[in-house]
C-alpha cells in the first residue's frame, strides 16, 4: 500500500467528491504535449518573449530538459501540467532520493477543479512506487495549498545591501574569479564541506554541476581568500548587470569568518560600481549585520517526507534557509 501523506489523502479525498469535474487523464508527457505546456505557460511565465520564441526555448533550455514534464488531460486538451527534477538530499546524515516540483501550471478556464493537485497526486503515487524519499517545491502561491498535500513550510529570506567603497577594512583578503569548468572538482569538494554541518542540504553529484554550469554559463565564479591563507575559504556565484550583482550561490568553510567574507564582497562589489547586491540569504548573524533581511513572500522553500522512512527535524525548517538560489527550479 502506498504511503501517502494524511494531508494528502484529505486533498484527495475532497477531489474525489466533485463529481461534476471532467475526468483527468494524467501520464508522462510527449514531445507534443510538452510544447503544449509550454504554450499554457507562457501566460503566467513568458515575460518579454513571443510565445513562438517562449516555447523553442523552453524546449530547450537546460534547465527545463532536465526535468521529467507530465500533464493532465481533458478530451485529449493539455490543461495542467508539471515538471519533476531529480535531487538528491542529504538528510539527518542520509543521502536519501527526492524530486523537485517545478512548472504547475493550469490553464485559467480549468483552475478551481483541483487538477493540479489530482496530477500532483498523480505524480506522487508513480515517485513512490520509485521509492523516492523527499519532495522539494519552491512556492509562488500561498503555502496553505502545498500544505493540504504534505508539504512543510520552510525558513525562506531574501537580502540586500548598498555596498560603499572604502567603508570596509577586509586587509588582504581578496575575491578572486575563476573559470568553474576548470576548477569544478575544488568547487563540488568546498560546497560539500561548506554544506557539512547542516542537517539537510542538497547533494550535487557530478551530473548536477555540470547541469549547474551549463545552466548558467553568464554568471561569474568567484573565491574568496581570506587575508595571511593562501588557500580560499570561501566562493562566490553571482549574475552582474550594470546596477546589481544577485547571488546565486556562495559558501563560507567551517571555521572561517563569515563577516570577514561579506565585507570582501562589499568591498569587491563597491570597487566594481555595483550599487546593490541581494540574493537567497539567511538571516545569520554577519548576513544580518550587513544586509537588510526580509522573509521572501514568493518561491518559499517547502518540503515533504514521503515514507515513514524519511527522516525528519524540525531543524531542517531552519537549515533549509541556506539553500541558494542556484537550485532553484
Amino acid at each position: 500500500m502506498l504511503n501517502i501523506p494524511p494531508a494528502c489523502r484529505i486533498a484527495i479525498d475532497n477531489m474525489s467528491s466533485q463529481a461534476d469535474v471532467p475526468q483527468l487523464d494524467c501520464h508522462l508527457a510527449d514531445e507534443a504535449e510538452r510544447a503544449a505546456a509550454c504554450i499554457n505557460a507562457h501566460e503566467s511565465w513568458g515575460e518579454r518573449r513571443h510565445v513562438e520564441e517562449y516555447v523553442k526555448w523552453r524546449m530547450q533550455s537546460v534547465e527545463h530538459t532536465r526535468a521529467s514534464w507530465y500533464v493532465g488531460c481533458v478530451d485529449d486538451q493539455v490543461v495542467t501540467a508539471m515538471g519533476t527534477y531529480p535531487i538528491m538530499l542529504r538528510a539527518g546524515g542520509h543521502s536519501c532520493t527526492g524530486y523537485g516540483i517545478g512548472g504547475v501550471h493550469t490553464l485559467p478556464e480549468f483552475r478551481r477543479r483541483g487538477y493540479a493537485a489530482k496530477l500532483m497526486e498523480w505524480v506522487l503515487r508513480q515517485q513512490l512506487d520509485a521509492g523516492t524519499q523527499f519532495g522539494l517545491l519552491y512556492s509562488d502561491i500561498k503555502p496553505e495549498y502545498y500544505a493540504e498535500m504534505g508539504y512543510r513550510l520552510c525558513e525562506s529570506y531574501y537580502a540586500w545591501a548598498s555596498p560603499r567603497v572604502g567603508t570596509e577594512q577586509v586587509g588582504d583578503a581578496r575575491i578572486e574569479s575563476f573559470e568553474p569548468g576548470e576548477s569544478v572538482e575544488a568547487l563540488a569538494e568546498m560546497y560539500a564541506a561548506v554544506q557539512s554541518t547542516r542537517s539537510i542540504w542538497i547533494e550535487r553529484d557530478d551530473d548536477y554541476w555540470v547541469w549547474v554550469l551549463q545552466r548558467y554559463p553568464e554568471h561569474e565564479w568567484c573565491w574568496w581568500v581570506p587575508a595571511d591563507v593562501d588557500d580560499p575559504a570561501g566562493y562566490l556565484q553571482v549574475w552582474t548587470t550594470e546596477t546589481e550583482t544577485r547571488i546565486f550561490d556562495w559558501g563560507v568553510l567551517p571555521g572561517a569568518n563569515e563577516l570577514s567574507f561579506w565585507k570582501s564582497v562589499f568591498e569587491w562589489a563597491a570597487a566594481r560600481g555595483i550599487a546593490r547586491i541581494e540574493g537567497w540569504l539567511p538571516s545569520s548573524e554577519a548576513i544580518s549585520q550587513c544586509f537588510e533581511v526580509t522573509h521572501r513572500i514568493k518561491e518559499l522553500t517547502m518540503i515533504s517526507p514521503l515514507t515513514p522512512e524519511a527522516p525528519w527535524d524540525n531543524s531542517y525548517k531552519h537549515d533549509t534557509a541556506w539553500f541558494t538560489e542556484c537550485d532553484h527550479i
